[in-house]
């Protein structure tokens, strides 16, 4: 049995309903004039998987068990056994998940069995934004966007590929198929890219990919805008260093300082929260990173460039105090306390985007090179693994006016981006829009033919994790026969 018969879709009564999910010629159909409770439960089964809810690349385990569904023939009901996935846990012997898992992973199941997927391909009936279609068949489908893609070709540099942040198997297929029709890079649409991280890491580092902070060997964590305990870049692998930074040494007990401008559910589990004003993170990093440095706390000063270091010099303290709205007091004493730690350790991102957020992620980095803790115990670490070739984030409204044809994979312009982009006004002019979505959404609405694709708990991939912790971290999930 593959993957794809494995884990059906409950919900549907596919037009296969003679071949039950096991792929006997007989079907087991059971009146449902048979209790429910006369029904033997099957053994379970677990199978290796991986989450694609965020770019995280969680491994996980499916729990597997006999279900069954209900579908009609000639007139009467019947119940027919098929395999379904019950539940999803971390797997334990993933070095990201370690065998946990998250709330949005739980949810997965939802999307896998919702009522409301798109189970086959469609095309568009009304106008465009209206959400109106009707079903065809995968021949006609396919044969209509290749017509499209012909006509088009004379204009690659015109066709634009949206899609999300994940880097794996399907980010490199995409890429071979836009390099092999002349087609510009794909361009990811996403509040969670993450494209101001992975900026800064470039311009202080050269490093091309997210950092990887070693908290779980750090003493003092600082964060800085980064909620990483709630949806920043791996929150199952961070929340579990985590644990080791609180409980997983003996006799040694880390703490965290939270400063940002709200609760968050980093900042909720702090020994501290440090209620910043809203961007004026890097102001507050300034203004610590000066404290070091006048302090004589700045163990790595010696590799902090020397514009950098006069610009900090230059800095007026009490001005870049006052901005943050922090008593003065304060800011010095977790400056100090900072600096005296054996292991200290700055961890900033953007949960929340500012105008200045970039200057933020460059000045918490050399925060870190002045603490000394670059590539050390319990510092920052370049990324393992690097980001995908070809993975580009241009100013997503600028690209969709300018195209004529437009593929839309996972991406939701029309909800992510904001009003004043006028998105929904671009998607009316083009030419041609396909869709590869399992669902209906905001963007989809506006397509002109609908393939979706396979859930990820139906799939052969390989997701290359977010924050990577080993040179080989690949999760693949893989069609298994039974």
């Amino acid at each position: 049995m593959d993957r794809r018969d494995f884990f059906k879709i409950l919900s549907t009564v596919s037009a296969g309903v003679a071949t039950n999910a096991c792929g006997k010629k007989d079907d087991v159909l059971i009146p449902l004039l048979v209790p429910i409770h006369e029904l033997a439960p099957g053994e379970e089964r677990w199978h290796p998987a991986v989450c694609t809810e965020c770019s995280g690349g969680c491994g996980i385990i499916a729990r597997v068990m006999e279900g069954e569904r209900i579908i009609e023939r000639n007139g009467e009901k019947f119940r027919e056994r098929i395999a379904c996935v019950k539940k999803l846990e971390g797997n334990p012997l993933d070095p990201v998940s370690g065998g946990r898992l998250c709330a949005r992973g739980q949810a997965a199941l939802q999307s896998l069995y919702n009522p409301d997927r798109v189970t086959g391909p469609m095309r568009r009936t009304s106008a465009r934004g209206e959400a109106g279609f009707t079903a065809i068949s995968w021949d006609e489908s396919i044969a209509h966007v290749a017509d499209k893609l012909k006509s088009s070709l004379g204009e690659a540099k015109r066709i634009l590929f949206l899609t999300t942040p994940g880097v794996g198997s399907r980010s490199a297929t995409i890429q071979r198929f836009l390099e092999s029709i002349g087609a510009p890079p794909a361009v990811t649409c996403s509040l969670a890219d993450f494209a101001i991280e992975r900026k800064a890491a470039a311009a202080v580092f050269g490093w091309n990919g997210l950092p990887r902070y070693d908290i779980g060997n750090a003493r003092y964590a600082l964060g800085v805008g980064a909620d990483f305990l709630g949806g920043w870049a791996s929150p199952v692998y961070y929340a579990r260093r985590f644990g080791h930074f609180r409980q997983g040494r003996p006799g040694l007990r880390g703490k965290l300082v939270q400063a940002e401008s709200r609760m968050s559910l980093t900042a909720a589990s702090a020994d501290e929260w440090v209620p910043l004003r809203p961007g004026s993170e890097p102001q507050f990093l300034v203004a610590v990173s000066r404290v070091l440095l006048d302090e004589k706390l700045a163990h790595g000063g010696e590799k902090l460039p020397d514009p950098v270091k006069d610009a900090m010099r230059a800095a007026n303290l009490a001005d870049l105090i006052r901005a943050t709205g922090i008593n003065e007091k304060r800011v010095y004493r977790i400056a100090r306390e900072l600096g005296e730690s054996e292991a200290p350790l700055v961890i900033a991102g953007a949960s929340v985007v500012h105008t200045n957020s970039l200057d933020a992620l460059i000045a918490s980095h050399y925060l870190n090179v002045l603490l000394g803790n670059i590539e050390g115990t319990g510092g920052v670490w370049p990324p393992l693994s690097p980001d995908a070739a070809g993975l580009t984030t241009p100013t997503v409204p600028d690209a969709i006016k300018s195209a004529k044809v437009l593929f839309l994979d996972g991406a939701n312009p029309v909800y992510t981006l904001p009003a004043a982009s006028n998105i929904p006004a671009a998607l009316a002019h083009l030419d041609t829009v396909i869709s590869f979505g399992m669902f209906v959404d905001d963007s989809v609405a506006y397509a002109d033919a609908i393939l979706p694709t396979h859930h990820p708990l139906e799939s052969d991939i390989a997701v290359i994790p977010s924050v990577p912790v080993a040179s080989n971290s690949v999760n693949v999930a893989k069609d298994r026969k039974s």
